[in-house]
């Protein structure tokens, strides 16, 4: 019986998938209870909040716990309330508060909220108010419909999950529950989560006011990663009460999205930003007649060759591109587009995405800065101003192309996380491996490769070095290497690379044990701690492995040949002390100095961290790698590019945390870090 009702189940989520993708309308997301993990990411809401959503769960029986609204992984802190918006044995229950109804919900659709106005926690049923208490706490919204414990997921259907950074009032909740939000709202400019489920495509649905790297997207994802039981999936909505009026289109909000990723010298078509407008309705549909693009940030015009700007569809992986506005413009520090009535593009109901894309001249100077802005837009001749996030400081430059230069080479490391399994068996690792390619890395540095690596190096053309097939660590190199490693696989692969001028280069791939205490775990969020725990323990395990690594594997090679130039790279699973300084305390939850011993045994031993001399600002660019997913942990930077020997210099190096589709989730835990070295 159990098995036919999971076979009943992928049928439903199959068939239902389909229908999504292929219509418009109502649409609600259907949870197991057992093993769907909608993850959503977002940070730390301090003093003020509102949860809401749309609920009807299956309740045959009610479990002890079912989360509407949780934390996600790294959630364990202290000061924070891990399930806020809950349901124990059926009854709607704030715990923490101390707030619970007084009877079980039945398995009809139910409006469930809880408010917290920094000094009282409200609790609300269907639109009344059913508890108070004089409680305030903060809370760490990661996941939907359940949390990082496997006993919280919740059984039904959830939609319309609207998250606020203040404290909604009974009566506003109450005015804008049967209908989807829009720009009157009285909360509207506090809205930090908004997930209708009605554009779940590729495993994603979009926070419809997600902005820029932390859009803090629905990434519908397994608790077990390497599971087969079926995701979370749509079903057509029936409750009654929600209505979608038929109306004339108007506009819900306009954002751009920066791409954080640097441009080759002579690329085409290199994405610089998009565009996403939202809009209600279907009657009516609004027209695009214009968009004005301010280029005053970029470094020089004439490092570009052309402006292009697309229709790009309604989802970030969209591969639709209908160029408009003729055939693209040469840059100015002001570019209007325009088109006339009968030839505007009309707006879709939803989202729909609007791409800006540049020609880079071939002797672009590597290093300047393309950045563009939409000043503004035209929806049938209306002016519009997008919103955008200011907080990011991650430039876009131009780098060289290293197939046209011989002195320029190109490596990436990245943790990938089980394979890239978590956006699925399939998915995952096709995202990871188109990720890769658009780096245009020469030689890349793996961790966690566990099975998928042979798959990246075959369709990437390059050659692979790895312990095994289902190993941890892989090195993959366009040019010919030579296995070099004796110490122990898991922690360290060695190669010696040849690159087209006959030059030869040492590659370490690293990946070092991790403290339990340690800040990779998340606690170094909790209030409280000893950051000396966190030394001692780095010194007793990862240090070393480090200092194991370098004695066995690098430095009797370097004796035989102490002029080879040599890069290590890898996970290395412990901060940085140029990071965690007194100055950028406040960045790591008030802990610095913090003297991490790998960072400074790597200094010791004559090493340069690429990333870290290049951006010497630990403030203004603190480069978190771990974890790139979860929006508490931003700061956190564990995985490095070390370099030492005469002739070569870290020129350029990027920490890449968003993928090359604009506004699409990022498919590992861990930020990628490529760096551009000159051997000269």
């Amino acid at each position: 019986m159990e098995k036919m009702k999971l076979f009943l189940v992928t049928i439903c989520f199959i068939l239902i998938s389909g229908i999504a993708k292929s219509q418009t309308g109502n649409y609600a997301l259907c949870l197991d209870g057992l093993d769907n993990n909608p993850c959503i990411g977002m940070d730390i809401i301090k003093n003020q909040w509102t949860l809401e959503a749309w609920i009807k769960g299956n309740g045959k029986p009610w479990k002890n716990r079912e989360a509407i609204i949780g934390t996600g992984e790294y959630g364990e802190i202290n000061t924070i309330d891990q399930l806020p918006l809950m349901l124990k044995n059926g009854k709607l229950c704030s715990p923490k508060a101390g707030l619970v109804a007084t009877e079980p919900l039945d398995d009809k659709w139910h409006h469930v909220a809880v408010s917290c106005n920094g000094t009282e926690t409200k609790l609300y049923l269907d639109g009344k108010e059913i508890g108070s208490k004089k409680f305030a706490v903060d809370i760490l919204p990661g996941e939907i419909g359940t949390s990082d414990m496997d006993s919280t997921g919740f059984s039904g259907c959830i939609d319309e999950v609207r998250i606020w950074s203040c404290g909604v009032s009974g009566a506003t909740l109450s005015a804008w529950m049967y209908r989807p939000l829009g720009p009157g709202h009285p909360d509207f400019n506090r809205l930090k989560g908004y997930y209708n489920f009605d554009n779940l495509e590729n495993d994603v649905s979009l926070n419809l006011v997600g902005k820029g790297a932390q859009a803090y997207h629905l990434r519908n994802t397994r608790k077990k990663y390497n599971g087969d039981m079926p995701l979370a999936y749509l079903v057509k909505n029936d409750n009654p009460l929600f209505v979608l009026a038929e109306k004339k289109q108007q506009v819900f909000n306009a954002v751009v999205i920066q791409s954080e990723w640097d441009a080759d010298q002579n690329v085409k078509n290199d994405e610089l930003l998009k565009l996403r407008i939202v809009v209600n309705g279907s009657r009516s549909p609004l027209k695009l007649t214009a968009l004005n693009l301010d280029f005053s940030g970029s470094t020089s015009l004439s490092d570009m060759a052309r402006v292009h700007v697309y229709y790009a569809g309604q989802s970030p992986r969209s591969t639709t591109r209908i160029e408009l506005f003729g055939k693209g413009k040469k840059p100015g520090k002001a570019i209007r587009f325009t088109e006339g009535a009968a030839r505007a593009y009309p707006l879709k109901e939803g989202v729909n995405y609007f791409l800006v894309t540049l020609d880079v001249n071939r002797n672009a100077v590597a290093g300047n800065t393309l950045h563009a802005k939409v000043s503004s837009f035209l929806l049938d001749h209306q002016i519009h101003i997008p919103e955008e996030d200011k907080t990011a400081n991650i430039p876009k430059l131009i780098t060289p192309n290293s197939a046209t230069n011989p002195n320029a080479i190109k490596l990436l490391q990245w943790n990938i996380w089980h394979g890239g399994l978590h956006l699925g068996h399939i998915e995952g690792p096709n995202r990871v491996k188109e990720l890769i390619r658009n780096t245009n890395a020469d030689i890349i540095t793996l961790e966690e490769g566990y099975g998928t690596q042979t798959m990246l190096a075959s369709a990437l053309g390059f050659e692979l070095q790895t312990a095994s097939p289902t190993e941890n660590l892989a090195i993959i190199s366009r040019f010919p290497m030579k296995e070099s490693s004796s110490n122990a696989k898991f922690k360290s692969n060695v190669a010696t690379v040849t690159l087209p001028n006959n030059k030869k280069i040492l590659i370490g791939n690293w990946w070092l044990r991790y403290a339990s205490k340690h800040e990779y775990t998340g606690s170094y969020a909790n209030t409280g701690l000893n950051s000396e725990d966190w030394v001692k323990e780095d010194r007793e395990l990862g240090a070393v492995d480090a200092q194991t690594n370098l004695d066995k594997d690098i430095d009797p090679i370097l004796r035989s040949d102490p002029t080879l130039p040599v890069i290590i790279a890898g996970d290395f699973n412990s901060g940085s002390h140029l990071d965690w300084t007194a100055r950028a305390a406040f960045l790591h939850y008030g802990y610095g100095p913090v003297d991490f011993p790998i960072s400074k045994l790597m200094l010791q031993r004559g090493y340069t961290d690429s990333y870290r001399i290049l951006y010497p600002d630990e403030v203004t660019y603190p480069g978190g790698t771990f974890a790139a997913i979860y929006g508490h942990m931003q700061t956190s930077r564990i995985d490095y590019i070390y370099s030492k020997g005469l002739g070569l210099k870290a020129r350029f190096s990027k920490i890449i945390r968003t993928p090359p589709q604009i506004d699409d989730v990022w498919p590992s835990d861990h930020s990628a870090v490529l760096t551009v070295f000159y051997l000269y």
